[in-house]
């Protein structure tokens, strides 16, 4: 189901807290989705103290998080995803979970859903994704969530560590406008890394599914058919 090629590499990348997921059939493709963070809260959405400490000594909390998923868990964020990628509600969640990456970008967790990440917390996440992509290398990334892309071009144009194809790399914030959420789109070349990145609204209460999926289809319309191709029941 999962791989553990990469985990060896992970476990050198600076600032990760968390291991990714990585479908075992994630080369195919590469296609790495980005959540935004774990939320450590009791089901009436108080703060969980006891939680919070459990993420931070569990650095397989995210992959744990996927299995729940895998074995029938549905939280809107997931449920909305698999639609937002498909455009099925009824997808082969054990094909899908295959062909896809996924980790959380923000790399300490939230003490609830209110709870909202720093300017720091962006920016650390930037610096662990650059990090990861020299790792896994996905020609495409989606963000569940557009919440960092404003803190993406600085560290871009000044970053003393990852020299940057600058002609080639591009960010678009205001590409198409889905209900009071943008769509947004970049591209980034450094190394041996060329990836497409498309930013959509965190997948939660009043996601607007089919217009996101829509949107997807556009901006990552092959890559999307060859996994609706593999998730269909």
């Amino acid at each position: 189901m999962k791989t553990n090629t990469y985990e060896e590499l992970f476990n050198e990348v600076k600032g990760l807290t968390w291991l990714p997921w990585v479908g075992s059939n994630y080369n195919e493709n590469r296609l790495l989705l980005v959540g935004e963070s774990h939320y450590a809260q009791g089901d009436n959405g108080e703060e969980d103290l006891d939680c919070y400490n459990s993420f931070l000594r569990d650095k397989n909390a995210t992959i744990s998080i996927v299995e729940d998923v895998l074995d029938g868990s549905t939280w809107n964020f997931f449920t909305n995803t698999h639609y937002a990628l498909t455009g099925n509600d009824n997808v082969d969640r054990e094909a899908f979970w295959k062909n896809v990456a996924f980790y959380n970008f923000i790399q300490r967790p939230m003490h609830t859903t209110g709870d909202r990440p720093s300017p720091s917390d962006y920016k650390t996440g930037w610096e662990v994704f650059f990090e990861l992509l020299k790792v896994i290398k996905p020609t495409h990334c989606i963000f569940l969530g557009s919440g960092g892309s404003k803190y993406l071009w600085p560290l871009v144009e000044k970053n003393d560590d990852i020299e940057f194809i600058k002609d080639k790399c591009t960010i678009e914030q205001w590409d198409k406008k889905i209900g009071r959420f943008f769509g947004k789109v970049a591209h980034l070349e450094f190394e041996d890394v060329s990836t497409d990145i498309t930013f959509i609204r965190h997948p939660s209460a009043f996601f607007k599914k089919e217009e996101w999926h829509n949107y997807l289809m556009e901006k990552a319309g092959p890559i999307l058919k060859e996994l609706q191709h593999k998730t269909r029941f």
